[in-house]
């Protein structure tokens, strides 16, 4: 029996600063348990003031980035940890800076702390080698920024990343399923949870559904989003509607236009004009079932034409 996840932690700024308020108070109690350095000294009570300030400022900057990327169209094809790191990376650019005047600009030119000897030693090699020494202090600051948002982020990025929603393109001709206006008790207890997860506002018409990581990539006429769950689950409740084409994708039957060869394998070309690639091993069954409906392309070798032995 496979295990069904539902989409628990609903996309909202409720569930966004509950989740993110939780992390930060954790990193806090784990900085001050273990004060590294951080180039100045001070007492406990302006030790935890910094932390604070460093760590909710850092937590609000990089989850604007996250926010800032997942609203784009083009970056919607991307997978969700290489989103996560790309709004760690963009963030990093932000809190390099701003990290530089909280620590040295407010904490010891504007309160007064006094650095210690080991940064003293480094603010004068960044005076004599300039900008390279600048940008090796950022290149070291951004790894390990990235790599702590990619641990904060992934594990509940369901709490974070609110429902991405794209416009249906105009040349978009497919029509959309007519819904009931009143569904009956009894058909919506026995919709698939992964299902009763989309946004009403998506309409239940998929076209294809993308695995990534534990979250499931959804596409219908009116948009996509992202939810808890399995590709496994939408194979096993959809049973005939669609098929399965690739590891990571399954498609809707009723959406295929095109099977066609592209490189060395195939494509599903779907309504939206989407391609989805085909497995090898499920080469023959896709054209099997979509052999008919749809066209299974080859391009022809066209003949040189007489310009091109000039």
């Amino acid at each position: 029996m496979s295990t069904v996840h539902r989409s628990a932690y609903p996309a909202s700024a409720t569930s966004i600063f509950r989740y993110l308020g939780s992390t930060g108070c954790a990193l806090w109690l784990l900085v001050m348990a273990l004060q590294p350095d951080v180039g100045f000294i001070a007492p406990w009570s302006w030790m935890g003031f910094f932390w604070l300030l460093t760590i909710s400022s850092g937590l609000i900057v990089l989850q604007s980035a996250l926010y800032a990327l997942s609203r784009s169209q083009q970056l919607q094809q991307w997978p969700l940890w290489t989103l996560v790191a790309a709004s760690g990376i963009l963030g990093s650019l932000v809190l390099a800076p701003l990290y530089w005047l909280i620590g040295e600009g407010l904490m010891q030119a504007l309160l007064g702390f006094e650095a210690t000897a080991d940064d003293e030693l480094d603010a004068g090699a960044i005076a004599d080698f300039g900008f390279s020494a600048l940008a090796q202090e950022l290149s070291e600051f951004v790894g390990p920024v990235t790599a702590a948002w990619l641990l904060i982020s992934l594990p509940r990025l369901q709490g974070l990343l609110p429902p991405v929603l794209v416009q249906r393109q105009a040349n978009d001709n497919s029509q959309t399923a007519i819904e009931p206006s009143v569904a009956a008790p009894d058909i919506i207890h026995k919709r698939p949870l992964w299902r009763q997860s989309l946004p009403g506002e998506l309409g239940n018409d998929v076209i294809a559904v993308r695995s990534e990581l534990q979250y499931l990539r959804v596409w219908t006429t009116r948009g996509s989003t992202l939810i808890l769950g399995a590709l496994q689950e939408v194979e096993d409740s959809e049973t005939t509607a669609g098929m399965r084409i690739h590891r990571s994708w399954w498609v809707h039957a009723s959406h295929v236009r095109t099977v066609r060869r592209k490189a060395d394998g195939l494509v599903c070309q779907l309504s939206d004009g989407r391609e989805i690639p085909v497995s090898r091993r499920r080469k023959a069954e896709v054209l099997a079932r979509f052999g008919e409906a749809s066209r299974y392309e080859t391009v022809a070798p066209q003949p040189p034409g007489p310009d091109q032995f000039a």
